[in-house]
Protein backbone atom coordinates (compact mmCIF):
# COMPACT_ATOMS: atom_id res chain seq x y z
CA UNK A 1 0.00 0.00 0.00
CA UNK A 2 2.67 2.47 1.04
CA UNK A 3 5.22 2.36 -1.77
CA UNK A 4 8.66 3.85 -1.26
CA UNK A 5 9.36 6.62 -3.76
CA UNK A 6 12.85 6.10 -5.11
CA UNK A 7 14.89 9.26 -5.65
CA UNK A 8 18.43 9.51 -7.06
CA UNK A 9 20.96 10.71 -4.50
CA UNK A 10 22.98 13.00 -6.76
CA UNK A 11 21.41 16.43 -7.43
CA UNK A 12 22.44 16.38 -11.10
CA UNK A 13 20.59 13.08 -11.60
CA UNK A 14 17.34 14.38 -10.16
CA UNK A 15 14.66 15.63 -12.47
CA UNK A 16 11.85 18.00 -11.54
CA UNK A 17 9.40 16.60 -9.00
CA UNK A 18 6.02 15.63 -10.47
CA UNK A 19 3.25 18.16 -10.04
CA UNK A 20 0.40 16.82 -7.96
CA UNK A 21 -3.07 18.31 -8.55
CA UNK A 22 -4.07 20.45 -5.59
CA UNK A 23 -7.61 20.24 -4.24
CA UNK A 24 -9.51 23.18 -2.79
CA UNK A 25 -10.08 23.70 0.91
CA UNK A 26 -13.46 21.97 1.14
CA UNK A 27 -12.43 19.05 -1.08
CA UNK A 28 -9.17 18.54 0.85
CA UNK A 29 -11.00 18.41 4.17
CA UNK A 30 -13.72 16.10 2.85
CA UNK A 31 -11.26 13.63 1.27
CA UNK A 32 -9.24 13.55 4.48
CA UNK A 33 -12.40 12.83 6.49
CA UNK A 34 -13.38 9.98 4.17
CA UNK A 35 -9.92 8.42 4.47
CA UNK A 36 -10.04 8.62 8.28
CA UNK A 37 -13.42 6.92 8.12
CA UNK A 38 -11.64 3.87 6.71
CA UNK A 39 -10.56 3.08 10.28
CA UNK A 40 -14.17 2.35 11.20
CA UNK A 41 -15.46 0.96 7.89
CA UNK A 42 -12.71 -1.31 6.55
CA UNK A 43 -11.36 -3.90 9.03
CA UNK A 44 -7.56 -4.02 9.30
CA UNK A 45 -6.93 -2.32 5.95
CA UNK A 46 -8.38 0.86 7.43
CA UNK A 47 -5.20 1.07 9.54
CA UNK A 48 -3.18 1.23 6.33
CA UNK A 49 -5.48 3.70 4.60
CA UNK A 50 -5.98 6.21 7.44
CA UNK A 51 -2.42 7.72 7.39
CA UNK A 52 -3.18 8.88 3.82
CA UNK A 53 -5.80 11.22 5.29
CA UNK A 54 -3.27 13.94 6.13
CA UNK A 55 -1.95 14.18 2.55
CA UNK A 56 -4.79 16.29 1.01
CA UNK A 57 -4.65 18.84 3.86
CA UNK A 58 -0.83 18.97 3.83
CA UNK A 59 -0.86 19.50 0.07
CA UNK A 60 -3.41 22.27 0.52
CA UNK A 61 -1.03 23.84 3.05
CA UNK A 62 1.71 24.02 0.40
CA UNK A 63 -0.33 26.66 -1.44
CA UNK A 64 0.34 29.05 1.46
CA UNK A 65 -3.25 29.00 2.74
CA UNK A 66 -3.82 28.25 6.47
CA UNK A 67 -4.67 24.64 7.20
CA UNK A 68 -7.76 25.41 9.29
CA UNK A 69 -9.58 26.35 6.09
CA UNK A 70 -9.44 22.66 5.10
CA UNK A 71 -9.82 20.83 8.40
CA UNK A 72 -11.85 23.43 10.33
CA UNK A 73 -15.20 22.78 8.59
CA UNK A 74 -14.79 19.02 9.07
CA UNK A 75 -14.17 19.45 12.81
CA UNK A 76 -17.21 21.73 13.05
CA UNK A 77 -19.33 19.21 11.13
CA UNK A 78 -18.36 16.38 13.48
CA UNK A 79 -19.03 18.54 16.54
CA UNK A 80 -22.50 19.38 15.23
CA UNK A 81 -23.16 15.72 14.46
CA UNK A 82 -22.12 14.68 17.96
CA UNK A 83 -24.47 17.24 19.48
CA UNK A 84 -27.32 16.15 17.21
CA UNK A 85 -27.50 12.62 18.57
CA UNK A 86 -24.85 10.91 16.43
CA UNK A 87 -22.13 11.00 19.09
CA UNK A 88 -21.67 7.23 18.92
CA UNK A 89 -19.84 7.54 15.59
CA UNK A 90 -19.09 11.28 15.45
CA UNK A 91 -16.93 11.42 18.59
CA UNK A 92 -14.65 8.47 17.69
CA UNK A 93 -14.35 9.85 14.15
CA UNK A 94 -13.56 13.31 15.53
CA UNK A 95 -10.86 11.86 17.82
CA UNK A 96 -9.23 10.00 14.92
CA UNK A 97 -9.49 13.06 12.67
CA UNK A 98 -7.83 15.29 15.27
CA UNK A 99 -5.03 12.78 15.77
CA UNK A 100 -4.30 11.88 12.14
CA UNK A 101 -5.14 15.07 10.24
CA UNK A 102 -5.40 18.16 12.43
CA UNK A 103 -2.36 17.41 14.61
CA UNK A 104 0.07 16.62 11.74
CA UNK A 105 -1.18 19.58 9.66
CA UNK A 106 -0.98 22.09 12.52
CA UNK A 107 2.48 20.96 13.62
CA UNK A 108 3.86 20.92 10.05
CA UNK A 109 2.55 24.47 9.67
CA UNK A 110 4.38 25.46 12.87
CA UNK A 111 7.51 23.63 11.66
CA UNK A 112 7.57 25.60 8.41
CA UNK A 113 6.86 28.91 10.15
CA UNK A 114 9.33 28.63 13.04
CA UNK A 115 12.02 26.56 11.27
CA UNK A 116 12.02 23.67 13.71
CA UNK A 117 14.20 20.63 13.27
CA UNK A 118 12.39 17.50 12.15
CA UNK A 119 13.15 15.95 15.55
CA UNK A 120 11.34 18.82 17.25
CA UNK A 121 8.35 18.44 14.94
CA UNK A 122 8.04 14.72 15.72
CA UNK A 123 8.48 15.32 19.47
CA UNK A 124 5.94 18.15 19.67
CA UNK A 125 3.34 16.25 17.61
CA UNK A 126 3.87 13.09 19.69
CA UNK A 127 3.60 14.81 23.07
CA UNK A 128 0.45 16.66 22.01
CA UNK A 129 -0.92 13.30 20.84
CA UNK A 130 -0.15 11.80 24.25
CA UNK A 131 -2.02 14.63 25.98
CA UNK A 132 -5.01 14.23 23.64
CA UNK A 133 -5.20 10.45 24.15
CA UNK A 134 -4.83 10.71 27.93
CA UNK A 135 -7.44 13.46 28.15
CA UNK A 136 -9.91 11.53 25.97
CA UNK A 137 -9.46 8.36 28.04
CA UNK A 138 -9.83 10.25 31.33
CA UNK A 139 -13.01 12.00 30.13
CA UNK A 140 -14.54 8.73 28.94
CA UNK A 141 -13.65 7.08 32.26
CA UNK A 142 -15.30 9.63 34.57
CA UNK A 143 -16.15 9.26 37.44
CA UNK A 144 -13.83 6.23 37.68
CA UNK A 145 -10.08 6.39 37.44
CA UNK A 146 -8.75 5.65 33.93
CA UNK A 147 -7.23 2.33 35.05
CA UNK A 148 -10.51 1.12 36.61
CA UNK A 149 -12.55 2.17 33.59
CA UNK A 150 -10.19 0.55 31.07
CA UNK A 151 -10.19 -2.67 33.12
CA UNK A 152 -13.99 -2.69 33.00
CA UNK A 153 -14.06 -2.12 29.25
CA UNK A 154 -11.54 -4.90 28.67
CA UNK A 155 -13.36 -7.25 31.06
CA UNK A 156 -16.59 -6.79 29.13
CA UNK A 157 -14.79 -7.36 25.83
CA UNK A 158 -12.92 -10.41 27.17
CA UNK A 159 -16.19 -12.15 28.10
CA UNK A 160 -17.25 -12.18 24.47
CA UNK A 161 -13.73 -13.13 23.38
CA UNK A 162 -13.63 -15.99 25.91
CA UNK A 163 -16.84 -17.46 24.48
CA UNK A 164 -15.40 -17.19 20.96
CA UNK A 165 -12.14 -18.89 21.92
CA UNK A 166 -14.06 -21.65 23.72
CA UNK A 167 -16.06 -22.23 20.55
CA UNK A 168 -12.76 -22.70 18.73
CA UNK A 169 -11.82 -25.46 21.18
CA UNK A 170 -9.19 -23.54 23.17
CA UNK A 171 -8.81 -24.30 26.89
CA UNK A 172 -11.05 -21.95 28.80
CA UNK A 173 -8.72 -21.66 31.81
CA UNK A 174 -5.68 -20.75 29.71
CA UNK A 175 -7.67 -18.16 27.77
CA UNK A 176 -8.93 -16.62 31.03
CA UNK A 177 -5.38 -16.37 32.41
CA UNK A 178 -4.11 -14.76 29.21
CA UNK A 179 -6.97 -12.25 29.15
CA UNK A 180 -6.40 -11.38 32.83
CA UNK A 181 -2.71 -10.71 32.17
CA UNK A 182 -3.56 -8.58 29.13
CA UNK A 183 -6.13 -6.65 31.19
CA UNK A 184 -3.60 -5.77 33.91
CA UNK A 185 -1.12 -4.42 31.38
CA UNK A 186 -3.60 -2.73 29.05
CA UNK A 187 -5.34 -0.88 31.89
CA UNK A 188 -2.12 1.13 32.25
CA UNK A 189 -0.85 1.41 28.67
CA UNK A 190 -3.97 1.50 26.44
CA UNK A 191 -3.56 5.21 25.47
CA UNK A 192 -0.06 4.39 24.17
CA UNK A 193 -1.52 2.29 21.33
CA UNK A 194 -2.99 5.23 19.35
CA UNK A 195 0.15 7.24 20.17
CA UNK A 196 2.33 4.50 18.65
CA UNK A 197 0.06 4.54 15.58
CA UNK A 198 0.42 8.32 15.37
CA UNK A 199 4.23 8.06 15.50
CA UNK A 200 4.19 5.48 12.69
CA UNK A 201 1.98 7.81 10.62
CA UNK A 202 4.29 10.79 11.24
CA UNK A 203 7.36 8.87 10.12
CA UNK A 204 5.47 7.67 7.05
CA UNK A 205 4.53 11.27 6.23
CA UNK A 206 8.02 12.65 6.94
CA UNK A 207 9.79 11.73 3.66
CA UNK A 208 6.75 12.74 1.60
CA UNK A 209 6.50 16.33 2.79
CA UNK A 210 8.95 17.62 0.16
CA UNK A 211 6.93 15.94 -2.63
CA UNK A 212 3.88 17.86 -1.41
CA UNK A 213 5.73 21.16 -1.83
CA UNK A 214 6.05 22.07 1.84
CA UNK A 215 9.01 24.25 2.83
CA UNK A 216 10.49 22.00 5.53
CA UNK A 217 13.94 20.41 5.71
CA UNK A 218 13.81 16.62 5.88
CA UNK A 219 17.10 14.70 5.96
CA UNK A 220 17.95 11.05 5.40
CA UNK A 221 16.49 8.66 7.95
CA UNK A 222 19.94 7.58 9.20
CA UNK A 223 20.59 11.22 10.21
CA UNK A 224 17.38 11.45 12.27
CA UNK A 225 17.90 12.70 15.82
CA UNK A 226 15.32 13.56 18.48
CA UNK A 227 15.27 17.04 19.93
CA UNK A 228 17.63 17.51 22.88
CA UNK A 229 14.91 18.48 25.36
CA UNK A 230 13.25 15.08 24.90
CA UNK A 231 15.86 13.73 27.34
CA UNK A 232 14.35 15.94 30.06
CA UNK A 233 10.88 14.53 29.31
CA UNK A 234 12.35 11.01 29.45
CA UNK A 235 13.90 11.69 32.87
CA UNK A 236 10.73 13.31 34.27
CA UNK A 237 8.49 10.48 33.01
CA UNK A 238 10.87 7.84 34.38
CA UNK A 239 10.99 9.45 37.82
CA UNK A 240 7.21 9.89 37.81
CA UNK A 241 6.73 6.22 36.96
CA UNK A 242 8.83 5.24 39.98
CA UNK A 243 7.56 7.64 42.65
CA UNK A 244 3.97 8.49 41.71
CA UNK A 245 0.85 6.40 42.19
CA UNK A 246 -2.65 6.20 40.75
CA UNK A 247 -3.55 8.48 37.86
CA UNK A 248 -0.25 10.38 38.11
CA UNK A 249 1.67 7.18 37.52
CA UNK A 250 -0.67 6.28 34.66
CA UNK A 251 0.18 9.58 32.95
CA UNK A 252 3.92 9.09 33.55
CA UNK A 253 3.89 5.50 32.23
CA UNK A 254 2.21 6.45 28.95
CA UNK A 255 4.48 9.46 28.52
CA UNK A 256 7.52 7.26 29.12
CA UNK A 257 6.36 4.72 26.53
CA UNK A 258 5.90 7.46 23.91
CA UNK A 259 9.39 8.84 24.56
CA UNK A 260 10.90 5.34 24.43
CA UNK A 261 9.26 4.77 21.03
CA UNK A 262 10.91 7.96 19.74
CA UNK A 263 14.29 6.84 21.07
CA UNK A 264 13.68 3.41 19.52
CA UNK A 265 13.32 5.13 16.14
CA UNK A 266 16.54 7.06 16.76
CA UNK A 267 18.24 3.75 17.58
CA UNK A 268 16.97 2.33 14.28
CA UNK A 269 18.49 5.35 12.50
CA UNK A 270 21.86 4.65 14.15
CA UNK A 271 21.77 0.98 13.13
CA UNK A 272 20.77 1.85 9.57
CA UNK A 273 23.56 4.45 9.34
CA UNK A 274 26.10 1.69 10.04
CA UNK A 275 24.48 -0.97 7.87
CA UNK A 276 24.12 1.44 4.93
CA UNK A 277 27.90 1.50 4.59
CA UNK A 278 27.93 -2.20 3.63
CA UNK A 279 24.44 -3.15 2.52
CA UNK A 280 23.04 0.07 1.05
CA UNK A 281 19.76 1.79 1.88
CA UNK A 282 17.25 -0.38 0.05
CA UNK A 283 13.94 -1.69 1.35
CA UNK A 284 15.51 -4.97 2.51
CA UNK A 285 17.83 -3.09 4.88
CA UNK A 286 14.99 -0.91 6.19
CA UNK A 287 12.48 -3.65 6.90
CA UNK A 288 15.08 -6.21 7.95
CA UNK A 289 16.40 -3.87 10.66
CA UNK A 290 12.90 -3.03 11.89
CA UNK A 291 11.72 -6.65 12.06
CA UNK A 292 14.86 -7.84 13.82
CA UNK A 293 14.77 -4.96 16.30
CA UNK A 294 11.21 -5.83 17.37
CA UNK A 295 12.22 -9.27 18.67
CA UNK A 296 12.40 -10.08 22.40
CA UNK A 297 14.30 -7.58 24.54
CA UNK A 298 15.81 -5.80 21.51
CA UNK A 299 13.35 -2.84 21.49
CA UNK A 300 14.68 -1.64 24.86
CA UNK A 301 18.28 -2.11 23.71
CA UNK A 302 17.62 -0.18 20.51
CA UNK A 303 15.92 2.60 22.51
CA UNK A 304 18.97 2.66 24.80
CA UNK A 305 21.11 3.31 21.72
CA UNK A 306 18.93 6.31 20.93
CA UNK A 307 19.27 7.66 24.47
CA UNK A 308 23.06 7.16 24.47
CA UNK A 309 23.34 8.97 21.13
CA UNK A 310 22.30 12.17 22.91
CA UNK A 311 25.45 12.07 25.01
CA UNK A 312 27.95 10.50 22.60
CA UNK A 313 27.54 10.30 18.79
CA UNK A 314 27.13 6.68 17.74
CA UNK A 315 26.80 7.14 14.00
CA UNK A 316 29.78 6.56 11.67
CA UNK A 317 31.99 9.56 11.04
CA UNK A 318 31.61 11.41 7.77
CA UNK A 319 35.09 10.42 6.52
CA UNK A 320 34.33 6.73 7.20
CA UNK A 321 30.91 6.72 5.58
CA UNK A 322 30.36 4.71 2.44
CA UNK A 323 27.85 5.78 -0.20
CA UNK A 324 26.47 2.30 -0.80
CA UNK A 325 22.90 1.80 -1.93
CA UNK A 326 20.13 4.18 -2.81
CA UNK A 327 16.94 5.15 -1.13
Amino acid sequence: MFMTIEQPETPEAQGPLPRIPRLGAAASGLVSLLLVGGLFIIPFFGLLIAPLSALPVLHFLSSGAPGYRAWGPMVALLLVASGAGASGIALPLLSAYLLLVVLPAATVEAWARWRWSEGRWIAVATLIGVVVCLAATAMAARPQTPMEAVSGWLRAASEDAGELYAAWGLAEGEVALALDAAERVASWVLPSLPVAYLIAALFWLRPRLALLGLGVDVGAFEDYRNDEWLAAVFAAAGIGTLILGGTGRWVAVNLLIAVLILYFVQGLAIIRAHLARWFGRGWLVRWGVVLLSLQGPLPLLVAALGVADNFHPLRPKADDDDDGGTQ
